[in-house]
């Protein structure tokens, strides 16, 4: 079934009207050939809804809302804090963990980052949100991760909310799985290095905040499988998985 968005800031109501934006719309009427009295479904304001297409006026879709259906997002919200690494990984690594269920992504310029933050951020961001809103219509979600702007390490401190678990080569004893099983947080922060890794002092200064450095296994994974295996791992001990 069709899934479809609505930016709204209140969600809607069971009986409302609702218009899609142009682009939706004209997504749904010039290649998908939808018309009015096909079913679909609406991600809006973090809830998921069924819906009719009533009419298209002008080229807009306008979809009265049948019924909220039952929320598929973790009980318990993950933000991936995503050290900047090269070429277009970064949209891959965007894509995954909308799939796998990430509430928010926060791109972080590291000292061993090669990828440096640039005057083409917002476009990049841009396109970035556009690729967790299309993963997030693939995966049958009700939100639609907020990407954050690509910050400095030493901002992005500032960012971190609930329990922070840092992936570090050098931790050998705690496992990610163990640590999230044990403490049952109510929000978690999961934080991956670059291509190079995490720097001794930049652990030092998450540890001084409270974070938490754990294992992700024996082997050593690539920045972007990282992160992904962290954000799976985590939804499996939470049972979301």
């Amino acid at each position: 079934m069709h899934r479809c968005w609505l930016d709204a800031a209140a969600p809607p109501a069971t009986g409302d009207t609702v218009a899609l934006s142009r682009p939706e719309s004209e997504h749904m009427v010039k290649v998908l050939r939808m018309k009015a009295g096909d079913v679909v479904r609406l991600i809006s304001a973090d809830r998921l809804y069924g819906a009719e297409i009533g009419a298209v006026k002008d080229g807009v879709v306008h979809l009265r809302i049948t019924e909220e259906l039952p929320s598929p997002e973790p009980a318990v919200k993950v933000t991936l804090v995503q050290g900047l690494p090269k070429a277009d990984k970064l949209e891959w690594i965007v894509q995954k963990a909308t799939e796998l269920g990430v509430h928010r992504v926060l791109p972080v310029e590291t000292a061993r980052s090669v990828a440096r933050i640039t005057a083409k951020e917002d476009m990049k961001r841009e396109r970035l949100g556009r690729i967790a809103l299309e993963a997030a219509k693939q995966a049958g979600r009700a939100h639609v991760p907020e990407i954050l702007p690509v910050m400095r390490f030493s901002d992005a401190l500032k960012e971190l909310h609930g329990t922070v678990y840092a992936a570090w080569e050098e931790e050998t004893s705690l496992r990610l799985s163990e640590a999230v099983i044990r403490d049952r947080p109510g929000e978690i922060t999961l934080v991956i290095g670059p291509e190079g890794g995490i720097t001794e002092e930049e652990i030092g200064m998450l540890t001084a905040l409270g974070a938490k450095t754990v294992t992700l296994g024996r082997r050593i994974l690539r920045t972007e499988t990282a992160g992904i295996c962290a954000l799976a791992v985590a939804m499996a001990a939470l049972g979301e998985m």
